[in-house]
C-alpha cells in the first residue's frame, strides 16, 4: 500500500517558488524534514542588509536633495545562491519609493513564468560593501541573488548560515574582469602598406 504525503502538490509548487531545495520526506532518515546538501543538515542564510533609493542618493550628490531625506530600508534578507537577481516585496519597493521601469520574464524553480516587475535602481549594503542594481518585485520578503553577492565579492558560509567577505579579498570587493584578445586593452600591431 502506498503511503500518501501530508502535502499536496499545490503547495510543493508555489507560484513564488525562487529556488529548488531538496525536503525528506517527514518520517523517512535520521534528519527528516530538514534541509540538506550534499555535505550535511544546513538552514536558510539571512544577512542584514539596508537598501537606500539610489535616485535619492544622486540628488543628495546633486545637491537637490537634504541627506536626512533619502529614503532606506533594513531588512533581514534571505540569501538565495539560486537566484540570479534579488526582489524586493511590493510593500519595499513603495517605502522606498522606487519606480516600476519595466517588466521582465521570470522562470521559477518550478519552471513556472510570469512577467514581473522591475524597479529601479536601489542601493545595497551587506557587510560594510555597496554595490547598485535594479530588483524583481514579487513575493512577501527581501531576497538577496548571485549577482549582488558577486559585485560585492562575499561568499555563503552554509555550515554556519553567514554571509562573509571572500577570504582572498578579505578587505574590499575585487571584481573578476575577463579579456577577450584583441580588446583595447591589448596591444596589436598591424602593418599598413604605403
Amino acid at each position: 500500500m502506498k503511503r500518501k504525503s501530508p502535502f499536496s502538490d499545490d503547495a510543493l509548487h508555489s507560484d513564488q517558488s525562487l529556488r529548488t531545495i531538496r525536503i525528506d520526506r517527514p518520517g523517512t532518515g535520521t534528519d527528516a524534514g530538514k534541509l540538506r546538501t550534499r555535505e550535511g543538515t544546513v538552514g536558510e542564510v539571512r544577512v542584514k542588509v539596508r537598501l537606500t533609493n539610489a535616485v535619492d542618493e544622486a540628488m543628495v550628490r546633486r545637491g537637490l536633495l537634504a541627506p536626512d531625506k533619502v529614503r532606506s530600508y533594513d531588512a533581514d534578507a534571505l540569501v538565495d545562491t539560486g537566484a540570479v537577481r534579488s526582489v524586493l516585496p511590493r510593500h519595499v519597493v513603495q517605502q522606498l519609493g522606487l519606480a516600476i521601469v519595466r517588466k521582465e520574464r521570470a522562470v521559477f524553480a518550478n519552471d513556472a513564468a510570469e512577467d514581473v516587475d522591475v524597479a529601479e535602481v536601489i542601493g545595497i549594503n551587506i557587510n560594510g560593501r555597496r554595490t547598485t542594481e535594479e530588483t524583481l518585485v514579487l513575493g512577501s520578503e527581501v531576497l538577496i541573488g548571485q549577482t549582488v553577492l558577486e559585485s560585492l565579492d562575499l561568499q555563503v558560509d552554509c555550515h554556519n548560515r553567514q554571509v562573509i567577505a571572500n577570504p582572498a579579498h578579505p578587505d574590499q570587493p575585487v571584481i573578476k574582469i575577463k579579456q577577450l584578445r584583441g580588446t583595447i586593452n591589448d596591444t596589436v600591431q598591424v602593418s599598413i602598406p604605403a
